[in-house]
């Protein structure tokens, strides 16, 4: 007896239709979910608070000045250092003037930031030790406060520097999704890094 259109089972093509659908389907839903649970926004400051934290102690075992670039434009980050040997300036008359301190720094437009990287001698930042990484689905860098900063950078490129001899520039970096916001607080003696929920208004 022939079997009737109901009782026919699916074909290979057919599943692979269905599967297809389905792969789909939950490629488009898992992204918005990340974005509703903030997922994405937590995931992405312990990635950041982990490449802080490599970033210190490579500082000090190099014995050379590092820096995390923070692309608030871009939403992406990457990490370089000076290549070679760095050391600190300890006399006063070693400090380099102004007009040396732009021409070394020209990406920095700070003054004051500009004379606490004056503090060490080093080159430029040519040796990218971390690619560039892109902060996931729609997270985004906050406003990021900096030690020797008046002002919070809120466009451009952020830049967190690190000094041989174990010292860090105290940093705090927002990292938001939509209503999630965490915030990456680093320690500049001790090169921890913290994700605190929320705003961090004063030290904490």
């Amino acid at each position: 007896m022939a079997r009737t259109a109901a009782q026919r089972g699916f074909t290979l093509v057919e599943l692979m239709i269905v599967v297809g659908v389905i792969a789909l389907a939950t490629a488009a839903v898992v992204p918005a979910l990340s974005s509703v649970t903030g997922a994405n926004a937590r995931s992405a400051a312990g990635d950041l608070a982990g490449s802080l934290r490599y970033l210190f102690d490579t500082a000090a075992l190099r014995h050379a000045t590092c820096r995390m670039a923070l692309d608030l434009d871009g939403r992406a980050y990457w990490a370089e250092c000076a290549k070679g040997r760095a050391g600190v300036a300890r006399k006063p008359e070693d400090a380099p003037s102004d007009e040396e301190l732009q021409r070394r720094f020209p990406d920095e437009e700070d003054a004051e930031q500009r004379r606490l990287l004056g503090q060490s001698r080093f080159g430029s930042f040519s040796d990218r030790l971390m690619p560039r990484r892109e902060l996931p689905g729609s997270v985004a860098f906050g406003a990021i406060r900096l030690e020797g900063r008046q002002d919070p950078v809120e466009k451009g490129t952020a830049y967190v520097y690190f000094f041989p001899g174990g010292q860090a520039q105290r940093a705090f970096v927002p990292v938001a999704d939509g209503s999630y916001l965490y915030t990456v607080v680093l320690e500049p003696f001790t090169g921890r890094a913290r994700v605190v929920t929320g705003k961090v208004e004063g030290d904490r």
